[in-house]
């Protein structure tokens, strides 16, 4: 379950940093708050580490096992961002899923990414393929071997299960750091929009 939502945060962060910023719409809200969109987050999340911000997006999903995680999307539903309960919300409901939303919450670095994650991340594949048991759940549980709507992402996944490892090595060579930082919002509150 790590790898099907580290791999939606990763993914979220490797098309944002080719598709730039869509949405320079960040504004202050008050003096300690910066409110901003998907787009504008994705396009540059270190920028917002250890700040508080307000974000709007549309839910795309909710973790069905522990309710402690959901997806936001933007203008484009592959690239998300990960937000974790907490503050007024110890769990998200799935009612949730679909509805546009407010968050209050605190950018967090929620993952770093380094040689021996992705050696690791490499093993278990390999491990799961000898027992042919790799298995990943689009968001209505039905098994796929990719958490993505688009048919040539999963067709990729398919053909190549090693295809995240192989991006993330890329990535984290080009970088020239010893990892990759993957962030998320901590949330402190999450308000329905209306539409």
């Amino acid at each position: 379950m790590k790898n099907i939502f580290l791999l939606l945060a990763v993914s979220a962060v490797i098309i944002s940093s080719s598709t730039g910023c869509k949405n320079s719409g960040n504004k202050e809200a008050d003096s300690s708050k910066l409110s901003m969109t998907v787009d504008t987050f994705l396009a540059s999340p270190g920028k917002w580490a250890g700040k508080e911000v307000v974000i709007t997006g549309t839910v795309s999903h909710v973790c069905r096992e522990s309710g402690k995680k959901l997806f936001l999307f933007g203008s484009n539903p592959e690239e998300t961002v990960k937000i974790n309960a907490g503050g007024d919300n110890s769990t998200f409901d799935l009612k949730y899923e679909g509805a546009d939303v407010e968050i209050t919450g605190t950018v967090v670095e929620d993952e770093k990414i380094d040689a021996n994650y992705l050696n690791e991340w490499e093993a278990d594949i390999k491990k799961n393929a000898a027992d042919k048991d790799i298995k990943v759940c689009t968001e209505d549980n039905k098994a796929i071997s990719g958490q993505t709507k688009d048919t040539a992402k999963v067709k990729e996944a398919a053909e190549d299960p090693y295809a995240g490892v192989k991006e993330l090595r890329q990535q984290l060579e080009k970088s020239g750091k010893a990892y990759i930082s993957i962030y998320a919002i901590d949330s402190k509150n999450l308000k329905e929009l209306k539409k």
